[in-house]
């Protein structure tokens, strides 16, 4: 009888344990996350997205106020992660590695990099877009022209049938989209104009980076460069900083 007890009973604390693994596999490091570094006094902020690729691999990018970099040798085992973050400049290029603890959606650790060790914290802001989820939105579309930028609006959707439709806003004459594509990053479309008597069709080409698009309209007129930045809802709107804090994001950025 006591045989008999110990094995369920170590049967039950094998059983918790499976669970608690599971627990903390499920929680998982993959998503969008918000994220914030901290060096001595001052602060930045960015959002990194981590993803599953075919191969069950992780993958990662990192979106700030000054561009878009990549993440590699991302691990994440029982609750604890690691990557390394890639920034490039011209013809210089800048690692930064981060360490940390994963738990209850918030992420906290430390970094080392060209300026020295840091701590960061990040918040879990929701599974990561994958596919035509990704390019869904409105975007705020930056068009340059001599002298000048014009800023129209562009809103991405997803049909029942799973193929991509969008409207675009303008203050000048009427905009027709058609045939929208977004495969491996890269968003393609057609756009007919109106203005006037007059109309013309220019093909759309761009990459998605984070919550930006770059890319370019070529016609018969030849070609013109055509940005864009995804318009966040104030649900996902930081709170306003300090303006001390302000400051010290446009004079440092430890990441």
């Amino acid at each position: 009888m006591k045989t008999h007890k110990r094995v369920v009973g170590m049967s039950v604390v094998l059983m918790c344990i499976s669970l608690v693994s599971a627990a903390v596999a499920a929680e998982g490091i993959t998503g969008e996350w918000a994220f914030r570094s901290k060096f001595e006094a001052r602060t930045s902020t960015a959002t990194m997205t981590i993803t599953k690729n075919a191969e069950d691999k992780y993958e990662g990018t990192w979106s700030a106020q000054w561009g878009e970099s990549r993440l590699s040798d991302i691990t994440f085992v029982n609750g604890s992660v690691k990557f390394t973050q890639t920034v490039t400049f011209g013809d210089n290029e800048s690692k930064t590695t981060y360490e940390g603890t994963v738990e209850g959606g918030k992420l906290t650790g430390k970094g080392t990099g060209r300026w020295g060790d840091f701590t960061f914290e990040g918040t879990l802001q929701g599974q990561a877009k994958t596919g035509a989820e990704a390019i869904c939105g409105q975007w705020d579309i930056t068009i340059t022209i001599p002298a000048r930028e014009i800023v129209d609006k562009m809103t991405i959707t997803k049909n029942d049938d799973g193929s991509l439709a969008a409207t675009w806003t303008s203050e000048r004459g009427e905009n027709t989209i058609s045939d929208v594509n977004f495969e491996d990053g890269k968003l393609t479309f057609t756009r007919t104009s109106k203005f006037g008597n007059r109309e013309w069709e220019s093909r759309y080409e761009g990459t998605l980076e984070g919550d930006e698009i770059k890319g370019a309209f070529s016609s018969d007129r030849g070609e013109r460069e055509v940005n864009a930045t995804r318009v966040v809802s104030s649900e996902k709107a930081e709170p306003k900083k300090p303006a001390s804090e302000k400051n010290a994001n446009t004079e440092y950025s430890p990441t």
